[in-house]
């Protein structure tokens, strides 16, 4: 792991030198003021931050679904379903076939031709664009949209979920898009658990966004549009860093908790770590990586297997960078596919 340590007048001359000295996925370690060695004679008012680029973690095996091309992770307007070579001779609905291959569960697959069967009959509709329209449209029905007024509520918004799942970089996307495009007035608390929280990326962000970050909680400001609660990462097999985090919570007054998962995991592992964190009652998930994950149909897993909406996904490290509120049409292909 390459360590580089960078001294800049400002926040922002430091992270835009970490940028392009070590990309976009550099990580920082630490931030502190920068001595001369002489601070009685020429004291200095810059600061040293020192950059990494972590080391990817090993690759999960999963299954080899079919090929489709995707130039984004959100969907633009000239992607298209891929289509099967040849109609499967049992009569199944070649669009529930797709689902399944990109990571639909069986058991919602199984779902909906049970329902398309009672609706439509058992034989497959005459066209593929016949056949896709008709199961969008009895998916969609399963949405639940989440909460559509975030700001200015007077409870702090409180993001949870296993280490690696990028609960910091969600939070410096949503707090940049606040303070950047919508002049928000926020508040941000770093705040450590079981573990420090380590993250001097989110103090760097929020001095370079002139936000207010605390590291110890004292009271809730009525007077912010939003106020951001960072807490480290929690493995959901470990009951007392559980434990920890649900006292923490506890103490913040009617907090809004988002549930931030990795979505390039399989989703055995996604629903695993959603029933570790289920007790905390989270009001919604958000979805991060999915610059790693071509297959975002597996996300209606979630949608079709609980009570819990999906309010934002998030794509790549890059601050704003691609950070959108969830809606039915980034978990799908075109509507009408060739």
């Amino acid at each position: 792991m390459k360590l580089v340590s960078i001294v800049a007048d400002n926040p922002a001359a430091a992270l835009v030198q970490v940028h392009a000295q070590l990309g976009p996925e550099a990580v920082i370690v630490s931030v502190r003021k920068h001595s001369t060695g002489i601070p009685w004679l020429w004291p200095s008012r810059q600061i040293e931050v020192t950059a990494c680029v972590p080391q990817k973690p090993p690759e999960i095996k999963r299954e080899t679904p079919p090929k489709v091309e995707h130039n984004r992770i959100f969907p633009s307007k000239t992607m298209a379903l891929e289509k099967p070579a040849s109609r499967p001779s049992d009569g199944r609905w070649r669009s529930i076939g797709w689902l399944e291959a990109n990571g639909l569960l069986p058991v919602f697959t199984k779902q909906l031709e049970e329902k398309v069967h009672r609706l439509y009959g058992e034989e497959p509709l005459p066209t593929i664009q016949e056949e896709w329209t008709a199961i969008t449209d009895l998916i969609i029905c399963h949405w639940r949209p989440g909460r559509q007024t975030m700001a200015g509520t007077g409870r702090p918004h409180v993001f949870i979920g296993p280490a690696g799942s990028g609960k910091t970089t969600a939070l410096c996307k949503w707090m940049t898009q606040a303070v950047l495009i919508n002049e928000s007035n926020v508040r941000v608390w770093r705040l450590d658990g079981e573990s420090a929280n380590n993250s001097d990326l989110l103090t760097l962000h929020c001095e370079l966004m002139k936000v207010p970050v605390e590291r110890f909680w004292n009271k809730a400001d009525a007077t912010a549009d939003f106020q951001f609660v960072d807490l480290p990462g929690v493995e959901m097999r470990n009951p007392d860093a559980l434990s920890i985090l649900r006292e923490q919570a506890a103490m913040l007054p009617e907090p809004h908790v988002h549930l931030v998962l990795n979505a390039a995991y399989e989703s055995s592992i996604l629903f695993e770590q959603f029933q570790a964190f289920e007790s905390f009652a989270p009001e919604d998930l958000i979805f991060t990586h999915l610059d790693e994950e071509s297959r975002r149909v597996k996300l209606w897993n979630f949608v079709l297997g609980t009570k819990c909406p999906i309010s934002f996904l998030g794509a790549g490290q890059k601050i704003p960078g691609e950070f959108r509120r969830a809606e039915p049409a980034l978990l799908f292909p075109q509507k009408n596919p060739r």
